[in-house]
């Protein structure tokens, strides 16, 4: 009567281990499923900002002075313009001014009249200037 008595425990026993090592692994693969789509969604995200038209506030937005001294680079005027609402991520924004550089534009420094609705293109045309040469 022992032996079947530890022979039900052990099966019992094999039936909980194997349901745990079931259960860890279904939830191990439920946060790599869905760690995997949060970082697809932030990378399309940052990708939209970079790529797209995205604003700062909606129009018609407000004006700002906006200043870029000779000293400043990129990454500064960046952080600068995301500190006055003006841009809405100097990381995206950094980007998308390196992108659109080239070796024959540079950044002029100087005294801008912005609006938080408008876009990185917009920002750009006004701060990046082309160099003849």
């Amino acid at each position: 009567m022992a032996g079947k008595a530890e022979k039900g425990n052990a099966t019992a026993l094999l039936f909980i281990r194997g349901f745990l090592i079931l259960l860890l692994n279904a939830i191990f693969y439920v946060v790599i499923v869905l760690g995997a789509v949060e970082v697809c969604q932030l990378s399309y995200s940052f990708a939209n900002e970079v790529f797209g038209d995205v604003v700062a506030e909606p129009p018609p937005g407000r004006n700002q002075t906006f200043v870029v001294a000779e000293a400043d680079d990129a990454m500064t005027i960046a952080r600068n313009l995301e500190k006055e609402g003006i841009v809405p991520n100097a990381y995206s924004f950094y980007i998308r001014l390196r992108l659109s550089q080239s070796s024959k534009s540079i950044i002029v420094a100087g005294s801008y009249e912005l609006n938080t609705s408008m876009t990185y293109k917009e920002i750009l045309e006004k701060i990046v200037k082309g160099v003849s040469g």
